[in-house]
């Protein structure tokens, strides 16, 4: 006859026992695809700032014109990378099963 092994996975919130690991990874995790995608944003609220800095100082209106329409693509691209990194963020809790399938087509 083989031993039960009635050990439980700690509950978060509980008063769980320090040599106790918990169920769950404390940190956020965060996939390669959602790290790569925000790195992205990043360098584009960077250059962002930058050519709002330029526009500040400008005097031209023909600069203005073409920082302003730079500006417009930078929102552009910032827009689009938000709802790449939203879908990776989706399937990232499909695969880990924290949302359902049909989560994917919404």
């Amino acid at each position: 006859m083989t031993e039960r092994n009635d050990a439980r996975l700690p509950v978060h919130g509980s008063q769980a026992k320090q040599d106790e690991a918990p169920s769950c990874s404390p940190a956020a995790y965060v996939s390669n695809e959602e790290a790569a995608l925000v790195a992205a944003m990043r360098q584009l609220k960077s250059r962002a700032d930058t050519v709002r800095q330029r526009l500040d100082r400008e005097a031209s209106d023909v600069k203005r014109g073409q920082l302003e329409a730079e500006l417009g693509e930078l929102r552009d691209r910032w827009r689009e990378l938000a709802i790449r990194r939203e879908s990776a963020y989706r399937r990232k809790m499909v695969m880990l099963g924290h949302l359902p399938p049909k989560a994917l087509l919404e």
